[in-house]
């Protein structure tokens, strides 16, 4: 009895453990599949390129950053906030979708959707912002 207790109580002990490492193991596989370290690179290439940032920073400084922004240690950290917002089940999905052409297509137009809806929604914003303007000093 004491045996069979015994092995009840290790085995409670060892399955959170594995399923953790599955969890990370799955968690990882979406990061490389999302291609996340190529994304945070290409970032900072937008960064260099922006003439507020670049006529500022030495170019030494970008490889430097570049480098760091690309490390496992943040990947690990991004990793983290994925496994708290999604399962091990959802993550899987996401791997499925990334590795099919629509979400490899996605990934690779993201930036510029997120960049060219930007311009759109700041445009947009100044608009509104001078129209309320322009009302609230006739009023």
């Amino acid at each position: 009895m004491k045996k069979l207790v015994f092995s009840l109580a290790l085995f409670c002990l060892i399955l959170p453990n594995i399923s953790k490492a599955q969890s990370n193991e799955t968690v990882n596989q979406l990061m490389e599949v999302m291609q996340i370290s190529e994304s945070m690179s290409g970032m900072v290439d937008m960064m260099k390129q922006n003439p507020a940032f670049s006529s500022s920073v030495p170019a030494d400084f970008w490889d430097e950053f570049k480098a760091e922004i690309t490390s496992d240690e943040l990947i690990a950290e991004v990793a983290e906030v994925y496994k708290k917002y999604y399962t091990e089940e959802e993550m899987l999905q996401l791997i499925e979708f990334y590795s099919s052409p629509i979400g490899k297509k996605t990934l690779e137009i993201t930036p510029q959707l997120s960049g060219e809806t930007m311009q759109i929604g700041q445009r947009y914003g100044m608009q509104v912002f001078q129209k309320l303007m322009e009302k609230s000093g006739t009023e």
